[in-house]
């Protein structure tokens, strides 16, 4: 009995070693080599391109105007695209904030790198929270996998964009841009992975996955709704502890703004400082992640929606899209306009689960895989280079966007690793002469949960659940009839084909995940891995 109550503790504080994140010193100096050549190869620029780079989280098209949403009027994201160019079939790498970003700042599929799920900020650390976890707390639709793993501290905080990765901001220093980022990180809190370890001069904002947008969850003057689930139960206990603390070049500050407009503050301050110097801004904002607060301007836009979950969602969505359009007109008050590139997207689709919002047409919503999930709004502005009012229909995706920058500014991307984006700008302007569509095939990969699309068709499976789906998406973007039955040919092709670029992969990430969500479309159950 002793022996039993000692293995069922096992391990009490130690945590097992079964796995560990292994950074490859020698990728890392090769890194710098590759740097340093692409370094003495760029060539100055007769008129410096800025960047900026504006990520909204978990905001999807039907919560978009220019996408034909009546909920929530969005002028200024709309502003960028008339500007400029609209996306109207983009895709993001993963349904997920973290790895979507670490491909995203990086151009490569995050599977190449071992980013595949989710990083977490704690793991059960013995077998009493194991047990607890799965068996006995409230977690609602998460559950805890079958299999526990204990991972040591170390192990955790190694979690995040591996150091041998080349992001934005390292690429465009080698033409000596000024470098700032101003929002959520969510890549990393490791003193290798930070932000002014990963090429930025400048860093405003918080490293974790979430954090209160008020000094207090209950401040004077704002909107709060309190979500009584088991995630949102966590992100107000952290409140802006830890991974949610706001900081300035990783010194911890009391912000006593509304963070959607802190952000946006600190944002404009960076263009007026660098403004006489190329510079690239990146502007991550945390907004409309969960947890929900507004100010009351806003909330009160809304006094026609009765229902106060949707009304505090729809006004941050609102205080946002302002945030927005007051980073937009400080580049023209600036006089920037002419040689500024502003991009705009998010970096999954809307979070169904949290009953605010729902990604209709498009079926499911983020943590799937499934269109709601992946196709995302996206816009992007050049004057005199992106003609005003283009629409592009072509499926496109978020690791273009490294991609297109790197040839904007007239700069090679490293050779010794594998792309998966390209340069948008000739396809934009139909002077491409390498493919007649940026992507004929694109591919996810979440541990159990694979799809690729594949011209109009797309397969979406679980392998360990044993589910096979198949979607025609130009009848059918919805994805409500599934063809599987009728095209048992096209599920094998795409399946074997989505086997051979997985060989292509590291041979498993680099950390496992501990959990899934339970999601229910059309009364089917699914499981899908954060």
């Amino acid at each position: 009995m002793a022996c039993l109550l000692l293995a069922s503790c096992y391990p009490l504080a130690t945590g097992s070693v079964k796995w560990r994140i292994v950074w490859k010193p020698s990728l890392k100096d090769y890194k710098k080599e590759i740097i340093q050549t692409i370094t003495e190869e760029a060539q100055p620029s007769e008129k410096p391109l800025n960047i900026i780079l504006i990520v909204a989280d978990d905001l999807g098209k039907a919560e978009v105007s220019a996408y034909g949403s009546k909920r929530v009027p969005t002028p200024n994201i709309d502003q960028i695209g008339k500007d400029g160019v609209i996306f109207t079939d983009a895709y993001v790498s993963s349904p997920v904030c973290a790895p979507s970003r670490a491909g995203l700042m990086t151009g490569r599929s995050q599977n190449r790198f071992g980013f595949e799920t989710q990083s977490y900020e704690q793991y059960p650390s013995n077998m009493i929270e194991y047990v607890t976890g799965r068996y006995l707390a409230k977690t609602e639709n998460w559950v805890i996998m079958s299999k526990p793993v204990f991972p040591r501290e170390w192990q955790i905080i190694r979690q995040g964009l591996p150091p041998s990765e080349v992001n934005i901001a390292e690429l465009l220093k080698a033409k000596d841009y000024k470098t700032g980022i101003t929002g959520k990180w969510h890549l990393g809190h490791h003193r290798r992975l930070k932000p002014l370890a990963r090429g930025f001069d400048y860093q405003y904002g918080f490293y974790g996955a979430s954090t209160i947008y008020t000094p207090e969850q209950e401040t004077e003057g704002y909107a709060t709704h309190i979500q009584n689930t088991f995630s949102s139960k966590y992100q107000w206990k952290n409140e802006r502890n830890e991974l949610s603390a706001i900081l300035v070049n990783d010194k911890r500050i009391i912000e006593e703004d509304y963070l959607t407009f802190a952000i946006r503050d600190q944002a404009n301050n960076f263009i007026e400082a660098h403004k006489d110097e190329p510079f690239f801004l990146y502007v991550p904002f945390s907004a409309p992640h969960v947890p929900f607060q507004a100010p009351d301007e806003y909330y009160d836009k809304f006094d026609h929606i009765q229902d106060d979950n949707k009304r505090v969602y729809y006004a941050m969505i609102s205080a946002l899209d302002d945030a927005i359009g007051a980073i937009h007109q400080k580049v023209k008050d600036a006089g920037l306009e002419d040689n500024t590139m502003i991009i705009f997207i998010s970096d999954n689709g809307g979070a169904e689960y949290t009953k605010a919002t729902d990604n209709y047409p498009l079926k499911g919503g983020k943590l799937t895989q499934f269109e709601g999930g992946l196709n995302v709004p996206f816009v992007m502005k050049w004057k005199g280079q992106i003609p005003a009012g283009t629409v592009y229909n072509n499926a496109v995706s978020s690791l273009d966007i490294f991609t297109t920058i790197a040839a904007a500014v007239d700069l090679k991307v490293p050779k010794d690793r594998v792309y998966d984006g390209v340069d948008l700008l000739p396809y934009i302007l139909n002077d491409s002469e390498m493919a007649p569509v940026p992507h004929d095939v694109l591919y996810w990969r979440a541990d159990h949960i694979w799809a690729i699309r594949k011209g109009i068709f797309k397969l979406i499976m679980s392998n360990r659940d044993g589910w096979v789906e198949l979607y025609n998406l130009k009848e059918d973007k919805s994805e409500m009839y599934d063809l599987r039955k009728e095209h048992p040919e096209i599920v094998q092709t795409l399946i074997a084909e989505h086997m051979e670029w997985q060989k292509e992969l590291p041979e498993k990430p680099l950390w496992p995940k501990f959990m899934d969500y339970r999601y229910v479309i059309d009364s089917t159950e699914y499981m899908f891995p954060p």
